[in-house]
């Protein structure tokens, strides 16, 4: 049974409701937060002075706290910031917690694509375009030229982290041959919108991305038909604002998922290959079949798709103990090490207890560090156990590790299932959410206990169980066998994001999540997604006095929660404040941060418009929103008076949250 958020929301009104005067609800100190990339930094001890943080100068003071555990402070890194108002816009900071940095967190990004413009600076340091978007290359940036030296024209792959703008902070680069992956752009997402036309030619929107479709479009169907809310996996070219020229789109479910079952994801060695074109059909990979289609995604086919070849596989279990395979990547033909990265089984292990010391993997020597990453979540580090290894190789041969990844364990023909998780609204239970809202994880024995988080920030870790969105940790709210809620991770991209439970060393469940700009989702009193609302009436009496009242009372003969009525009376002004998740990345267009994001969210009251004062974020409670605005006058008398509301996303589509339902006498 899903955990009721209305005990968290009793609590945060049992605790003092902010005052409702036509300004964003702020915390008691009077704080004010907001989102940004750094711009602009002064250049002293301790960053004191005035930065530019998203266009808006922000004051830092020797006393301002200065988080730095997901990156380090720089222009470019996205920053919260938290601290007083002031009249002219800025902001004196009290804190300011980096949420990624320009290399190494936020929205990741990988896409092929040709130089377009390259800077005439030494190590091409400044603006790239590529594939028509700009790249930000800094001394920083790794450029990895096996395949070619960087010039333009040439076809490269670059890795980095996303901005707002659809640029891209580069932290490697790579020159690829042209025999290589095809197409300059790909991702998964969902369908929002469709154009009425003949061979749906001309703009859709995919999970807040703007998607051109031509007659050259080549649209697979295979796996169900085009329609507003399937899942798609689009592959093109990217142009400027971020928008995608579709080259091929394959739908790839109508529920949301492309998995299906269980998820398996194993390493291994090709025993046995069809020997058709392509390799289409059934692959033994050590000892497992593999069933490949033309949809399979063959990584790195140049490194040989051979027998004996080292491979990663994943896709969906099939009721026959088979797998559908949606990637296989070739990692090896020998285990022999590729750009400083050494594929293997481990040989020998350093006698210390924490592994420092040196290792021999696949006849390396691998030197492990205090500093050196070891990932446990597909294995135990043991002698036999694959690895995957990733560092500096010296003059000697051997490599300096900066992080070791456990494939699978001891055994050479042992995968690794888990069993699936849905992840959906703690408010509404739909699908769709985005980045940092509030979400509900069901599954089977993910957690060995229950246990409630009590401490704010979030822990990364509750009962041993840690969750994982796209690589990234989740702060987590509750745990328990069969349910988790948590917080997806800030600039979650759009699309569809992989989902991984981890107990203690284990993974134990495997899913998806489907992620978009704006998801708006409203709570409820009975936790039902439906009904009446969680939130408060605020009615402001003709002398001013501004009294609370429940939105909710308890019926006896029906045994469950109904909306409270609501009596108006001359004179008097009716206010709504409704909570929910999912709003947080809606745009603010009009530049007023007093008002949130107010101007791109539109609600109806019994179909009349009413007037939103305030939306966005209810300060000191993690990915909760709050919406205040006022019921209309004409609004006609009506016990189950429904209550909608839309939210704009970054292409201008409204979506319409979960709709409630309350009482006007």
């Amino acid at each position: 049974m899903k955990v009721r958020w209305t005990i968290l929301l009793l609590a945060l009104f049992a605790a003092g409701v902010y005052l409702f005067q036509g300004i964003p609800a702020q915390a008691s100190d009077g704080d004010f937060e907001f989102r940004g990339a750094i711009q602009t930094l002064p250049n002293t001890t301790g960053f004191i002075g005035d930065w530019t943080v998203g266009g808006r100068t922000v004051h830092v003071r020797a006393s301002t706290k200065l988080k730095q555990s997901d990156g380090p402070i720089a222009v470019g890194a996205t920053v919260k910031v938290e601290g007083l108002l002031l009249n002219d816009g800025s902001v004196n900071a009290e804190e300011i917690e980096v949420k990624s940095g320009s290399g190494s967190g936020g929205a990741n990004i990988k896409f092929y694509g040709n130089i377009e413009e390259l800077p005439n600076t030494a190590n091409r340091v400044g603006d790239w375009k590529v594939a028509g978007r700009i790249v930000h290359v800094t001394a920083t940036t790794y450029l990895k030229q096996e395949d070619g030296p960087v010039a333009v024209g040439a076809r490269v792959e670059v890795e980095g982290n996303q901005r707002n703008d659809g640029s891209v902070d580069a932290y490697k680069i790579s020159t690829e041959d042209e025999s290589g992956s095809s197409g300059s752009f790909e991702f998964y997402g969902t369908i929002e919108s469709l154009p009425s036309t003949a061979g749906r030619i001309g703009e859709w929107s995919v999970s807040g991305r703007k998607v051109i479709v031509s007659a050259a479009t080549r649209i697979k169907q295979e796996k169900g038909l085009v329609a507003v809310g399937v899942v798609i996996e689009v592959k093109g070219t990217m142009i400027a604002g971020g928008s995608v020229n579709a080259l091929e789109i394959e739908t790839k479910s109508g529920t949301g998922s492309n998995t299906g079952g269980s998820f398996s994801e194993f390493y291994g060695k090709i025993e046995t290959l069809p020997g058709t074109a392509g390799q289409i059909g059934a692959w033994t990979v050590s000892g497992r079949k593999v069933n490949v289609t033309a949809s399979t995604v063959i990584e790195h086919p140049e490194r040989g798709v051979t027998v004996g070849a080292s491979v990663e596989v994943k896709g969906a279990v099939q009721a026959d103990g088979s797998i559908n395979a949606t990637k296989i990547e070739i990692k090896s033909g020998q285990g022999s090490p590729s750009s400083g990265t050494l594929y293997g089984k481990i040989e020998v292990l350093p006698a210390a207890a924490n592994l420092i010391g040196d290792w021999k993997v696949a006849g390396k020597t691998i030197h492990v560090t205090a500093a050196t990453i070891i990932e446990r979540k597909y294995g135990t580090v043991a002698v036999g156990a694959f690895v995957e290894v990733y560092g500096a190789t010296q003059t000697d041969g051997s490599i300096n590790a900066t992080k070791i990844e456990v494939k699978q364990g001891p055994g050479n023909g042992a995968f690794m299932s888990f069993n699936p998780v849905s992840t959906v609204s703690a408010a509404s239970y739909r699908e769709d959410n985005s980045s940092e809202s509030i979400v509900s994880a069901f599954g089977s024995n993910m957690a060995a206990s229950t246990q409630i988080a009590s401490t704010q920030p979030l822990p990364l870790n509750l009962a041993d169980v840690t969750v994982m969105v796209d690589d990234k940790q989740a702060r987590l709210f509750f745990v328990s066998p069969n349910q988790i809620n948590y917080q997806i991770p800030a600039n979650t991209p759009s699309g569809v994001a992989s989902v991984t439970v981890t107990r203690g060393d284990q993974v134990v469940s495997q899913g998806t999540i489907l992620v978009s700009n704006v998801a708006f989702s409203l709570f409820t009193a009975d936790a039902s997604g439906q009904g009446a609302p969680a939130g408060l009436l605020l009615r402001v009496k003709a002398n001013g006095e501004q009294v609370y009242e429940s939105l909710v009372r308890f019926d006896s003969s029906q045994n469950r929660l109904v909306p409270a009525p609501i009596v108006r009376r001359a004179g008097e002004q009716l206010y709504l404040i409704l909570y929910g998740s999912g709003l947080r990345y809606a745009p603010n267009t009009d530049g007023n941060a007093a008002n949130g994001v107010a101007e791109n969210v539109e609600v109806t009251i019994g179909g009349i418009a009413a007037e939103v004062i305030y939306a966005g974020a209810a300060p000191g409670y993690v990915g909760l929103e709050q919406i205040n605005l006022r019921i209309p006058d004409n609004a006609l008398a009506n016990p189950n008076t429904p209550v909608a509301v839309k939210a704009r996303d970054v292409l201008n589509n409204l979506k319409q949250a979960n709709p409630v339902t309350i009482s006007l006498q």
